[in-house]
């Protein structure tokens, strides 16, 4: 085993990310730095010291680095290849004034999914003392990094030259290496191709354990139409002039358009864009799988005589694309879909194929439904795990190198007519029997959390939740 209070971190981070397009390390994943990622990861392992190694004119990396505390050493020259930066860190190692190192773990400050795991993993080996160069051996493959040096290699890494990293000295001498086998993979940002499956692994990720958390807590089951029982909620006025999202849509709107909404519900936007679209001869196509969405929608539809509206029971992407719309619709609208869509790379795929000249999300900064979340801890003894919102979307389409626009949109919070419509919204998140054992609780969650006030019943503990309209070209 390898002390950690005995171990310095290494960081190499002065390369020029050319098959990035420069910057690659100031890159945000989860609203941080990839840097930063990789800093915090060392943080939390414990160990006794980090250098990080920047290029000339690295001032923002700098500042990350002595944010956490780091020291930071410079390469002038860093077209010599990764192996320069692995000397000069070193030598800044053996230079460093803290007594009793006896390893260094050399870390790329391009893997942002380094895990604290992984590198205690590496640290508990039982090494032999033939063996001074310990890396892992990934079960999902890709490379052997990071790598720990104990003291007696860091000779031999000296000796390095050109871009291969420790690639030769393990070729070399693998009587010297000892590999430690782990799960997953750690991989490299080299593209932004690779940023953007990390994020939509991470985003992938949430959605599979929140729906695992519904899985395990479940008492009762969603039903055929999950929007059933709640229908009620999601009608709204088509002629409404008070609603600063949907003025912010009417502002996309173009003669002649055709509008796909996909997740329409019961119409709160199609409904209302038709009527705008309808002087001019425009349209909208209203995508749902709820059944009974789209009869609340036609039933608006009728009572307002909006006739230029055309419903379509689908999920997104259709399985089969003649159940969608053949013809591609000018503009492409999501609201509050797409949270809980683990495959979220090809949900957007999907919508920039069908969109000729604009698409359209809005999304709030945490899921609608995170309005129930105070009551998780008081019926089942825990909080509630997030979904993916507005952020992570923002994230995904940067990572996949759209320019977008987003206005921001303040949101006075869920209002409900009255305690039974908040008691059927809350029911309906927390799946639970009403004949079980977790009733009681929930209705004395109610009496505490459940607030009337001018204008309806609200939720107390839900917080602001500001609304997003974020617009992009496919």
């Amino acid at each position: 085993m390898t002390d950690p209070a005995r171990t310095a971190a290494l960081v190499l981070a002065a390369g020029a990310g050319a098959r990035f397009g420069g910057g690659k390390l100031l890159a945000e994943l989860n609203g941080r730095p990839l840097l930063d990622h990789v800093l915090g990861t060392i943080g939390d392992a414990g160990l006794a010291a980090t250098i990080v190694v920047v290029g000339p004119d690295s001032t923002e990396l700098e500042e990350i680095a002595m944010a956490r505390g780091a020291r930071v050493v410079r390469n002038a020259a860093p077209e010599r290849g990764l192996s320069s930066s692995v000397r000069i860190g070193l030598e800044a190692l053996v230079q460093d004034p803290a007594e009793g190192l006896e390893a260094a773990l050399v870390l790329l400050g391009d893997q942002p999914r380094t895990s604290a795991a992984v590198i205690r993993a590496l640290l508990a080996a039982e090494v032999p003392e033939s063996r001074s160069i310990v890396i892992p051996r990934y079960g999902g493959g890709g490379g052997a990094n990071p790598t720990l040096l104990l003291r007696r290699a860091w000779p031999l890494a000296a000796q390095l030259e050109g871009d291969r990293g420790f690639g030769p000295l393990i070729s070399e001498h693998p009587e010297l290496v000892l590999e430690v086998e782990l799960p997953g993979e750690n991989p490299d940002v080299d593209t932004p191709a690779d940023l953007a499956r990390i994020v939509e692994t991470n985003w992938a990720a949430r959605v599979e354990a929140n729906r695992a958390q519904v899985e395990r807590i479940r008492e009762v089951p969603d039903g055929g139409d999950f929007y059933a029982p709640v229908r009620s909620l999601f009608r709204a006025d088509p002629t409404r002039i008070d609603d600063p999202v949907l003025g912010a849509l009417l502002e996309q709107v173009q003669p002649g358009d055709r509008w796909l909404d996909v997740g329409a519900g019961a119409g709160r936007f199609a409904l209302p864009l038709a009527r705008a679209l309808e002087p001019s001869g425009g349209d909208v196509v209203a995508l749902d799988a709820s059944p009974s969405m789209l009869a609340s929608l036609r039933e608006i539809a009728a009572e307002h005589a909006i006739w230029n509206v055309r419903t379509i029971e689908a999920r997104w992407p259709p399985a089969d694309p003649a159940a969608g719309d053949a013809d591609p619709a000018d503009v492409v609208l999501i609201a509050h879909v797409g949270y809980d869509i683990e495959a979220i790379g090809p949900f957007v795929d999907a919508l920039e194929a069908a969109a000729r000249r604009t698409c359209v999300a809005v999304l709030m900064d945490r899921v609608p439904a995170s309005a129930a979340d105070p009551f998780w801890p008081l019926v089942h003894d825990e909080s509630r795990l997030s979904l993916p919102a507005l952020p992570e979307f923002i994230e995904v389409l940067r990572a996949r190198g759209r320019s977008i626009e987003v206005v921001k949109l303040a949101n006075e919070g869920r209002q409900f007519d009255s305690r039974a419509a908040l008691e059927g919204f809350v029911r309906r998140q927390l799946w639970i029997d009403p004949a079980g054992a977790k009733e009681a609780r929930f209705q004395a969650a109610l009496d505490a959390l459940a607030m009337e006030q001018a204008g309806g019943w609200v939720i107390s503990g839900g917080g602001t939740n500001e609304i997003g309209v974020v617009t992009w070209r496919p």
